[in-house]
């Protein structure tokens, strides 16, 4: 991949500064700790990387999809099918390999199956969104081998509410004539906790430097209700969410309508977290959900098209042991779930997947180092209407070492060994698919894929300084990919008939698509994330401090050639000042040319944002007011995302402002 100017000059500048790191200043974050890892933990003393964003930081980053809103995450991507659907990319791997879930357990909708569906979980009535970065199959499964992504939203109380409280936002953006609100109220009496929430959104076609996207719309409605008992014994509840979203779609044709998709999807959850003292266990936590999903795509003339359907459960039941040196999760993990779909581009017919796993790790701490291990075991079992069932059992495991070598550093080593079983729709998909502009063909006899990862991490955090190096290689055997085949199928509506060819001949003015099939082939994934903050200089109130991050991966196969869809190199070089009632930033994101490319996709041009932020708190530090003004691509630079199916024909938002208020109460 080669860099913009821009890129070359920076990358520099980043080397520089973590080179002569500990001569600058910064400001300490507080002590994050991961929920969403077995073995809880500060987010520095994470074996792997992490991030966590807090309510504020998730309102800086909102985007119109959870993929969106972590697309300025180290290590982290979007797959960008427009404005109304996007899935986060980790280390280049995405689909089926990265676990979304919310509040810990699996969103059972259609967002793993094609690009062009929304993930059900969304940053905008989040109260805090976790990402592990790298293999996470011990806790969530094989297919969390890309990595994990947890929206934790309010939905159920974890803890005791005195009297009434609650936080509402509000936000207007320019370049879409936007509006998105968010509320809720939490109330209880005693051991009595209750939360209410809702949010929406709503969004016309975006401006681009080009002019209007074509029918990139958004509406987003979300209801929640839960109750739980609260004290100190801990937390039991329950709770209730309805979603409803519409988005349109890309018309394949500019001078044609575009279509929609209706979606909508009922979830009921239960969870607890028990104080106990059964044998080496001082805490259990459970969670249980029920969902019912269905969305429905419409033509540009209104006509329904495929209407997909998701309706299953999903449970975990953990125990926690804490001792003076070793502590840890053993738990046990199922789920079963019916998919389906209707319709003359319903490429896949109905299956069932159920999956149950059961795991443990553990963490032995020792001081200055320690080792942290796990095991899991899963069984996937398949079932479709026409092509039958297919069993798979599963063997996941890591092993890691840590060195804490001097105060404030943290080292860190993990080997994992991966095995994901294939997907319903990797063996048994069979049909046109109008969102990727390709037939595409499943294998029935496809194997489990297997990865092998290691990965090293350094951090160091300090009150003057921070920063974090990841690297990483994955080795992947039989790595499930789609491939295109050489063969095309056309359509002649004319006629009313259709064939590939070859062997048939393509009839003059018949619709032609490219083959896809999924095979396995060995493949290998190679990358890192830097990134380092530092605060340099008081003055008039402020303190000043800058920012940078770098990620890139690679990504081959063995045979030769590379994966398709590979983000590229990201640069982020930031400077931020904050007082007691502002905080205001200036930031400069360069994204690289991608020239490493498949067979059958084309170059995607670098591209410069630059962006700013401005916040201000009436009340100081602990305002129950923040008021945003954001601007993003402040040069309105034309950009295109390489992961995208859409990249060739949508450019990504023009300039844009941003306004929004958070208050609590």
């Amino acid at each position: 991949m080669k860099d913009t100017p821009f890129g070359a000059a920076a990358a520099a500048l980043l080397i520089g500064s973590l080179w002569g790191g500990p001569a600058l200043a910064q400001h300490a974050e507080d002590v994050e700790i991961i929920v969403t890892a077995p073995v809880e933990g500060s987010r520095i003393e994470s074996l792997q990387g992490a991030a966590v964003l807090g309510r504020d930081e998730i309102v800086e980053n909102l985007g119109n999809g959870i993929g969106d809103t972590l697309d300025r995450q180290p290590g982290v991507a979007t797959t960008f099918f427009g404005a109304g659907a996007s899935r986060p990319i980790i280390r280049g791997l995405g689909e089926d390999r990265v676990r979304v879930l919310q509040n810990g357990i699996g969103t059972i909708d259609a967002s793993t199956v094609s690009p062009d569906h929304a993930v059900t979980s969304d940053g905008l009535d989040a109260e805090r969104i976790e990402v592990l970065r790298g293999a996470a199959a011990l806790a969530y499964g094989g297919n969390a081998v890309g990595g994990v992504v947890n929206v934790i939203d309010q939905s159920i109380p974890m803890r005791v509410v005195d009297g009434l409280h609650g936080q509402a936002l509000a936000a207007f953006s320019s370049v879409d004539d936007g509006t998105h609100g968010a509320a809720h109220v939490g109330f209880g009496a005693g051991g009595l906790a209750f939360e209410l929430s809702a949010s929406a959104r709503d969004t016309d076609p975006y401006e681009t430097p080009e002019g209007e996207a074509l029918n990139q719309y958004t509406s987003l409605r979300n209801y929640a209700a839960g109750g739980a008992f609260v004290g100190d014994w801990g937390f039991a509840g329950v709770a209730v969410k309805r979603t409803e979203d519409e988005y349109g779609l890309l018309p394949h044709d500019p001078s044609e309508p575009g279509g929609r998709i209706e979606l909508e999807q009922t979830r009921i959850e239960t969870r607890g977290d028990f104080r106990v003292s059964a044998g080496p266990f001082q805490r259990v936590d459970y969670g249980f959900q029920h969902s019912d999903y269905e969305h429905t795509e419409f033509e540009g003339d209104g006509e329904v098209g495929t209407v997909f359907t998701s309706e299953g459960w999903e449970a975990r039941l953990e125990g926690h042991n804490r001792g003076e040196r070793l502590r840890g999760a053993t738990g046990l993990q199922y789920s079963d779930v019916d998919f389906g779909a209707v319709g003359e581009e319903a490429f896949i017919s109905a299956s069932n997947t159920r999956d149950i796993g059961l795991f443990t790790v553990q963490r032995l701490d020792l001081g200055n180092w320690g080792l942290e291990g796990g095991l899991r075991y899963e069984q996937r079992e398949l079932e479709n209407i026409d092509f039958g069932s297919r069993d798979f059992d599963g063997v996941s495991l890591s092993a890691g070492a840590f060195f804490r070598p001097a105060e404030n550093w943290f080292l860190g080593a993990t080997l994992a060994h991966t095995e994901r079983a294939p997907t319903v729709v990797e063996l048994f998909s069979d049909g046109l698919h109008a969102a990727t502009d390709a037939y595409e063909v499943g294998d029935p006899d496809l194997g489990q894929e297997t990865a092998l990862s290691f990965e090293l991490s350094a951090r160091y955090d300090s009150d003057p300084v921070q920063f974090e190096v990841n690297v990483y290689r994955v080795s992947f055997e039989d790595y499930i990919a789609l491939v295109n085949t050489g063969i095309d199928f056309w359509i002649d509506e004319g006629a009313g008939t259709e064939g590939f060819s070859p062997p048939t001949a393509i009839p003059v003015g018949a619709e032609v698509f490219p083959v896809f099939a999924f095979e396995q082939r060995d493949a290998e994934f190679t990358g890192g994330e830097i990134s380092a903050r530092a605060r340099l200089f008081e003055a008039a109130g402020f303190a000043v401090s800058a920012d940078a991050a770098l990620d890139l991966v690679s990504a081959e196969f063995d045979a030769g050639g590379n994966l398709p869809r590979i983000p590229p190199r990201t640069l982020t070089l930031a400077v931020e000042a904050e007082s007691t009632h502002l905080t205001g930033r200036l930031e400069v994101v360069d994204t690289a040319e991608q020239d490493d490319i498949a067979d059958f996709e084309t170059v995607t041009d670098g591209f410069t944002f630059v962006n700013a932020g401005l916040a201000f708190r009436p009340h100081g530090e602990d305002s129950p007011w923040t008021i945003r003004l954001d601007g993003r691509n402040l040069t309105d630079e034309e950009g295109r995302v390489h992961a995208s199916f859409l990249k060739d024909d949508l450019l990504l938002p023009g300039r844009n402002f941003r306004l929004s208020v958070l208050a609590n109460f």
